[in-house]
């Protein structure tokens, strides 16, 4: 969406476009969206019911029902971004609209992230240290650190917010998707009745710093912090004797770490290239074209939350004749985590196989 727009042409779908015109890529693209839609609202949804009013508050259920907001107000911006990409890149929503659902997607998005960092420190902490768990890790504790992961993403949305308005006497006709979602693509003619800023000598500077730091906080850190804690749970699981279960642990480690890098790096990776490419190169052409399929598989991540961290792992077909209730509440299980781990230090043994992977 445009930072700012300021011509009724903006706020009208071209009468010659049709879905017939676009390419199969944007197609592939808005029905991902879709997909994701369709599935992941109902789906955090129904997470925060159950999570909120249904169940004993415990760590888990605090860091999952976080998550799950956070994921849900993402999947409620999307309505904007498939009318927008079914549009051909037009904005009808207004001026006030563009600023803040950039910002709204930004800070859920980052919220997200940080929170799937954080449930991956707290499942390291819960195997490799499992006396301090049992003594400092509460519902209290939980609260506090899930309020500061929210304070951080807010810090993190302010350049999608304030930065529209730096540049508000540019006139744009085409939409960069990185201010809706983060990537910077399409070229950006410009149009400008009151001044001629020359839009090459002023825009890399600030796309740089937005793209910088959003890739380093928003992948490459959590990332490496969620990989370093879930080698350190896969290691400690390497030793558990009952072959069974350390698979079934793996299995659910690798799908967690597989799901977050496929989900993100395509986004963040096309980010960085498009400051580098040369908007007349054949490489920026073919970035601007995958740009909303990696938006897209941005978003997926937020409809794959809810299954990969409340049904895999588990046996889900012994679950089935239970109420829904019933499966939530044995994926959040803390019964599982923190008291089994306290009994092996104090045994000084391996991580035993009653472990709740699922948790992981």
């Amino acid at each position: 969406m445009p930072p700012f727009m300021a011509n009724e042409s903006f706020y009208e779908s071209e009468d010659s476009f049709t879905l017939q015109h676009m390419d199969s890529v944007s197609i592939g693209s808005l029905l991902l969206f879709s997909i994701t839609f369709l599935l992941g609202l109902p789906g955090n949804g129904l997470v925060i019911w159950v999570v909120a009013l249904k169940m004993k508050r415990t760590v888990n259920t605090v860091w999952f029902l976080h998550l799950a907001v956070a994921d849900f107000v993402c999947c409620l911006s999307l309505p904007f971004s498939i009318v927008h990409l079914a549009l051909h890149q037009q904005w009808p929503f207004g001026w006030f609209f563009c600023k803040i659902i950039p910002s709204a997607i930004i800070f859920n998005m980052f919220a997200s992230v940080f929170l799937l960092t954080t449930i991956s420190i707290d499942r390291c902490l819960v195997v490799m240290k499992p006396v301090w768990c049992q003594n400092h890790r509460t519902v209290r504790f939980a609260s506090v650190v899930c309020g500061v992961t929210w304070f951080l993403a807010f810090i993190m949305c302010f350049p999608a917010f304030f930065y529209p308005t730096a540049i508000s006497n540019v006139i744009y006709s085409d939409l960069p998707d990185y201010f809706l979602f983060g990537n910077y693509s399409g070229n950006l003619p410009i149009s400008n009745d009151s001044m001629a800023m020359p839009f090459y000598d002023e825009l890399p500077s600030v796309l740089v710093s937005i793209t910088v730091t959003r890739s380093i906080f928003g992948f490459l850190l959590p990332f490496g912090i969620m990989t370093a804690c879930y080698v350190l749970i896969a290691l400690k699981m390497l030793r558990n004797q009952f072959a069974k279960s350390r698979v079934k642990a793996l299995r659910v480690i690798l799908l967690v770490i597989a799901t977050f890098f496929l989900c993100w790096a395509p986004y963040h990776v096309i980010g960085v290239l498009y400051l580098l490419a040369n908007p007349s190169t054949a490489l920026y052409e073919t970035l601007a074209l995958w740009n909303h399929v990696s938006t897209a598989l941005a978003y997926a991540n937020s409809c794959i939350n809810p299954l990969l961290y409340v049904f895999v792992g588990k046996k889900f077909r012994e679950k089935a004749r239970q109420t829904v209730q019933g499966i939530l509440e044995g994926a959040f299980s803390e019964e599982g985590t923190c008291s089994t781990a306290f009994s092996q230090e104090r045994s000084k043994s391996t991580v035993d196989h009653d472990i709740d992977v699922s948790a992981l």
